[in-house]
């Protein structure tokens, strides 16, 4: 009798069995293979020394990301805790021709910063050499640089300036220079009564405010500071005094310390008011007036005429002898307003030449 090679089970029975191992066996693959993908679906980070994983966070690490080109020419940093020597850093970047650059769509912010809640810098620049910090450009009307202050800013000092500079060794805080088509190098504008402009002195005596001309004599003759008030009957140049201080000082070299000019005809040069009955104009020093002079009576005349002189129904001429002469005396000075002239008649002829001192108010 032959051996039964299959262990003594029917057929059919080896049949089902193999078959039920085959689909067990299946079935264990297809556990692993699930909990395999189940595995590879849970977030994953990378931590140091792996690699940096698209779409997933990356950390937390130890040290900063750091992608550089031949020779250290360009190096970008990412989330640096310091190793770099430049503090806590989030992104940092060197470059040849530029070190970060940002670029925004529409009217998106190409670069922005927030400084810290503890007085933290938004945006912090050191120039190299004599390189700017931070330069700004604008195209069309644009502006270069624009800062917003703080809203709890005050005009007693420079507390949430929009911007603020200040300035190394004898530098200036800001300076600005003016485009090309005659334009101007610093402007402040303000609301309502606030002021455009305003300069503060340092405490050793510093001034406010100082304004140098250029060496062009056109088209002001190189003014230092210029005033033009408002349309509304505004002052061009206020200064106010403190103490005994005078409210506008002029120091003059070759020229007037203080020029007033009138171009109109009802307009006045100069005028000095008091306006609680106090002195009003006080002169520490000769008093030069154009319209006044002297005139020379001829021996034998009684009379002398001074021609091309303005005169208006307003105006009063004196006249007084700068010689003593025996019974003579100024009887009159007579203004001819059409001629633009006036004649000094004196008591009687003159037996010599005779000066007489004339002076026209109005």
């Amino acid at each position: 009798m032959t051996g039964d090679q299959n262990g003594g089970r029917p057929a059919g029975d080896r049949t089902r069995r193999s078959r039920r191992g085959v689909l067990a066996g299946a079935a264990g693959a297809l556990a692993v293979v699930a909990a395999e993908t189940a595995t590879r679906a849970t977030p994953a980070q990378a931590a140091n020394g792996d690699p940096v994983l698209q779409g997933d966070n990356n950390g937390p690490t130890t040290s900063g990301t750091k992608v550089f080109t031949t020779n250290n020419v360009e190096v970008a940093v990412l989330a640096s805790p310091g190793g770099i020597g430049a503090g806590s850093l989030g992104v940092y970047g060197q470059g040849k021709v530029v070190g970060v650059q940002g670029s925004a769509l529409a009217t998106g912010t190409g670069v922005s910063g927030s400084g810290g809640p503890i007085n933290g810098i938004g945006l912090l620049g050191i120039g190299g050499g004599s390189g700017d910090g931070v330069q700004g450009g604008a195209s069309g009307t644009g502006n270069g640089v624009f800062g917003q202050g703080g809203p709890q800013g005050s005009s007693l000092n420079d507390s949430g300036a929009g911007v603020k500079g200040n300035g190394g060794g004898s530098g200036p805080g800001v300076s600005g220079l003016g485009g090309q088509d005659n334009g101007t190098g610093v402007h402040g504008s303000a609301f309502g009564s606030g002021t455009g402009v305003r300069g503060d002195g340092g405490s050793d005596g510093g001034g406010g405010v100082a304004g140098f001309g250029g060496t062009s004599t056109a088209p002001n003759n190189g003014v230092g500071v210029l005033g033009a008030g408002g349309a509304a009957n505004g002052i061009g140049v206020w200064g106010l005094g403190q103490g005994t201080g005078a409210g506008v000082l002029g120091t003059g070299f070759n020229g007037p310390a203080v020029h007033g000019r009138a171009d109109l005809a009802d307009a006045i040069g100069v005028l000095a008011e008091n306006t609680v009955g106090g002195v009003a104009f006080k002169a520490a020093g000769p008093a030069r007036f154009s319209r006044s002079g002297v005139l020379t009576v001829s021996a034998g005349k009684s009379t002398v005429t001074k021609t091309g002189v303005a005169l208006t129904s307003a105006s009063l001429v004196l006249a007084t002898l700068q010689q003593d002469r025996a019974g003579v005396w100024v009887r009159s000075a007579v203004p001819n307003v059409t001629a633009s002239s006036f004649t000094i008649h004196l008591s009687k002829a003159v037996s010599s030449s005779t000066k007489v001192a004339w002076f026209i108010v109005n």
